[in-house]
């Protein structure tokens, strides 16, 4: 056993007692030491369920291995949105995969790791500086963290700001007539904000908030969903572009990112809700279409149809697509024993790439489309998918969590003015690509003041219901 460090984040302590009530205000706040655990055996077999002892103990070693690697990063207020712990959507995933992992571990510290975030963000959003950024779904991705947390406490403080950036998101998404820039122009998001509108009306019991995702849904699907091959364009920018080989492009981590979503949408979702069978549909289109482009050792490719451009394996559009096809299967969703051998072979392959620190590795960078991804590349997105798919592995060997049915990439974007890029950064090909995908942002996301239909005065909805899970927390 090895002590890496100690949270540098004020941490609140968890206690079976804390989670009925809040800390009293002399609680003393005090750090609390990361161990990584001895590493644990990370081959799993291709061909049967994972022991769920197994299948926790290395979920454990890689998700602390994370949150010291982070945590030994300098916190700095100007620093990266990539490498240290924010509130957006690169973070976020993060957190999601770790509330799963958290609901079932014996590891205090994981908890006491996610209210600290939430306590450093005093749980808030990113993008209030304009209308456009207020609706940006990758900002709003972290809302689930707090809709954890407030499942949890019941203290309503943990999910008010989220609510309200939610409310105000309400009309935006559903203006009728529909605007020419949608809102959510980017398959990712779909990942983002969705399942955070989908379980406030869990959380809450106003369908409001799952309506209005429900109109936004379909018509990003409209626009960016191929009927001909059953997967989703990133952005309106690549319907017409092709690779060097002809081939259409499919990026695997946004059809993870979008597969992922709907898992996480249906999950929430009413079993009656109207279009509900439309979201099994296409979540069954989806499954069907990407098993057949698994490779040999368990996982996908970035480029989905011309696997030549990048032939080496990418983890975090894998995990996504394993965490789906499981949740599918888990859910009655899929058929066990068509779509059970694919979750199993991309387990497997995943844990092949486990670095010998303990994070993840082969992680495509931050990006909008496929790239060269080298097995050294890690990142908190794939890392958190990575616990999701770990998550539903576990309850396929017999491990329940408890159940939650109620009952983007890309950067957030930059100032208008910026400064020119010296030429030699421009001649870069990676600069060019993150130039054009700014460009992108600014260009193709639906703004208020520009696009929008006059979206009138907004309220806050209803206060949250009395609605708890208790993940263990000892």
């Amino acid at each position: 056993m090895r002590v890496l460090s100690a949270l540098s984040l004020t941490l609140l302590p968890l206690s079976a007692a804390a989670a009925q009530e809040p800390a009293s205000p002399s609680t003393t706040l005090r750090p609390v030491a990361i161990t990584l655990p001895a590493r644990p055996d990370t081959m799993f077999p291709a061909d049967r369920v994972p022991d769920p002892a197994r299948v926790a103990a290395v979920m454990d070693y890689v998700a602390l291995a994370q949150i010291a690697a982070v945590e030994a990063k300098p916190f700095t207020v100007s620093g990266g949105s990539v490498d240290q712990i924010t509130a957006n959507w690169v973070s976020s995933t993060f957190y999601t995969g770790l509330t799963r992992l958290a609901r079932t571990s014996s590891r205090p510290e994981l908890m006491r790791f996610l209210v600290a975030v939430g306590d450093h963000y005093n749980f808030a959003m990113r993008g209030t500086r304009s209308p456009k950024g207020l609706l940006n779904a990758d900002d709003q991705a972290i809302g689930d963290l707090y809709q954890e947390l407030y499942g949890i406490t019941r203290e309503p403080g943990y999910i008010l700001p989220t609510q309200q950036r939610l409310d105000y998101s309400l009309p935006h998404l559903r203006a009728e007539p529909a605007p020419d820039h949608l809102v959510w122009w980017w398959c990712d998001a779909l990942f983002m904000a969705p399942p955070v509108l989908a379980r406030m009306s869990a959380v809450t019991g106003d369908r409001r908030y799952l309506d209005a995702m429900d109109v936004q849904w379909w018509r990003t699907t409209a626009s960016l969903f191929d009927r001909t091959e059953g997967l989703f364009f990133r952005d309106p920018r690549f319907l017409t572009r092709r690779s060097e080989r002809g081939r259409k492009i499919f990026w695997a981590r946004g059809n993870g990112w979008v597969m992922g979503g709907l898992a996480r949408v249906l999950e929430q979702m009413p079993a009656d809700y109207p279009s509900r069978a439309r979201y099994v549909e296409l979540f069954r289109t989806m499954a069907a279409r990407v098993v057949p482009l698994q490779g040999d050792d368990g996982l996908w490719r970035a480029s989905l149809l011309d696997t030549a451009a990048f032939p080496e394996p990418e983890t975090s559009g894998s995990s996504l697509f394993t965490y789906a096809l499981a949740w599918g299967v888990n859910a009655g969703v899929l058929d066990a024993a068509k779509y059970r051998p694919h979750v199993l072979r991309g387990w497997a392959g995943l844990n092949r790439h486990i670095l010998p620190g303990g994070l993840l590795g082969a992680v495509q960078k931050t990006g909008d489309q496929p790239v060269p991804t080298r097995a050294d590349d890690v990142g908190l997105w794939g890392t958190g998918a990575y616990l999701l798919a770990g998550s539903e592995v576990m309850r396929m060997g017999g491990r329940n969590a408890p159940s939650r049915t109620a009952s983007s990439d890309g950067a957030a974007p930059p100032p208008a003015a910026q400064e020119p890029r010296p030429s030699s950064e421009r001649r870069d090909p990676e600069a060019t690509r993150r130039a054009e995908e700014m460009r992108a942002t600014r260009e193709l996301a639906y703004d208020p003041r520009r696009h929008g239909a006059a979206a009138g005065p907004w309220t806050p909805g209803p206060l949250p219901s009395d609605w708890v899970v208790k993940p263990r927390i000892d």
